[in-house]
């Protein structure tokens, strides 16, 4: 498939070698830091492309990859979805959730076809993990946790200038940005929540407002109780998600926050629990984590099978969000039935 890349950060370059692995071309890019798009055109051989040119290349491409920082979308979204050429959307699709309302009405006006990168969801780890619950081997869910925590943007000062995560003009927070992956794996696993009760901490002087801290307590709708709690503020890292059901227990662990390397699941009716090892790091392949998202993607183009994170994915982990940073805010729960 021929695509157009919107922004040519670092995350573009994995999106990039996907498409190369399933045999097509990055054929233009655009980006508004030139050199960074001179880089870019350097490994893919894409036409480097002036804004103004994006209207008349953008027909030309099977779907586009969107990489801007989230609160530089819309105009790019309305370009690509009038065209009727799906899109692929980096997440958090927004920073709020009037800029989502937005999204969602291009989507609904153009017919648009948009997938949410959420590229941990489609990962073999967490796709045997999703198998075992919905089998029905684990029974129904008592307590659902996801626990990420290291050394991330903004730590001890590291890592600072150089992202859009931590620049004021564009920094929307860990909250935002980052637990969009919590809240969209836990549902995977459990199902919708009642409540969300949650606390935000922020540990850069700097950028009060960009908080790098999370907690946060759900009670499931089907039953059992969920919980996150995710730092970039540790100078370890470790990543350990779970499942306790009624019939059986999975856990997910790996050694660094984005790491899925060790399986292990045990029912009632087992003897010994089984552990699958998994060499899937995302630290050092970022390229293997994102590729598998883009494959699907892919098919679902071809084949006209439903996408796995469309937008309203995207829209609801937002709303979840900015739920979770109300919480914090006014020391408060919020019944989720009546909010989202």
């Amino acid at each position: 498939m021929n695509v157009l890349m919107i922004g040519t950060g670092d995350i573009a370059y994995s999106h990039g070698r996907a498409v190369v692995k399933l045999g097509g071309k990055v054929f233009a890019c655009y980006d508004v830091n030139e050199a960074g798009m001179k880089r870019y055109q350097a490994e893919f051989g894409s036409e480097m492309l002036r804004y103004e040119q994006l209207e008349d290349y953008i027909p030309s491409a099977d779907y586009v990859v969107l990489c801007t920082p989230p609160t530089k979308r819309l105009d790019y979204v309305e370009m690509v979805l009038k065209h009727h050429i799906p899109l692929y959307m980096e997440k958090p699709i927004a920073t709020n959730l009037e800029d989502a309302r937005k999204i969602k009405e291009m989507e609904q006006k153009y017919d648009g076809t948009i997938i949410v990168g959420f590229a941990h969801r489609y990962r073999p780890a967490f796709q045997k993990m999703v198998e075992l619950v919905r089998s029905g081997a684990l029974g129904d869910p008592v307590n659902v946790f996801d626990n990420r925590v290291g050394p991330g943007y903004g730590f001890r000062g590291t890592w600072f200038a150089p992202s859009w995560r931590t620049d004021p003009r564009f920094a929307c927070g860990f909250t935002i940005e980052s637990i969009s992956h919590e809240w969209n794996l836990l549902t995977a696993l459990c199902g919708e929540f009642e409540t969300l009760s949650a606390n935000v901490w922020c540990t850069i002087d700097t950028l009060p407002t960009y908080d790098t801290n999370f907690s946060a307590t759900m009670k499931i709708k089907k039953g059992g109780v969920a919980t996150i709690n995710a730092s970039w503020s540790s100078d370890l890292g470790g990543n350990f998600k779970g499942y306790i059901g009624t019939k059986g227990t999975a856990f997910l662990r790996g050694r660094d926050m984005f790491e899925f390397e060790e399986l292990t699941y045990k029912t009632a009716d087992m003897a010994e629990p089984v552990t699958i090892h998994y060499n899937d790091s995302y630290k050092h392949n970022q390229d293997g984590v994102i590729f598998p998202i883009h494959q699907h993607f892919q098919d679902c183009l071809k084949n006209g099978t439903p996408i796995c994170t469309p937008l309203d994915e995207g829209i609801k982990v937002l709303k979840l969000s900015t739920l979770a940073l109300e919480s914090s805010r006014e020391h408060k729960e919020i019944i989720l039935d009546e909010r989202m």
